[in-house]
């Protein structure tokens, strides 16, 4: 049986952590508690997130951040 398609497009990240440590992460539910626990601590809402999303995906909005990232630094 295929696996249901995830509602969001999933990234493979490496997550520094110890053998002790991602056994606990595993024993609380994993990569699916872990999403839980963002979505329910996160300090803005969803829509919020997703709006950044979509200003960091238009080339002409990356183009004009990493120039304002350019003259603070």
């Amino acid at each position: 049986m295929p696996r249901p398609k995830p509602p969001e497009r999933l990234i493979g990240r490496q997550v520094r952590m110890s053998d002790r440590h991602w056994m606990i992460l595993q024993q609380l539910g994993g990569a699916e508690w872990l999403r839980t626990i963002l979505d329910k601590k996160a300090p803005m809402p969803k829509k919020y997130y997703d709006k950044e999303l979509e200003r960091l995906q238009n080339p002409a909005d990356v183009a004009f951040i990493n120039r304002r990232r350019e003259i603070n630094d």
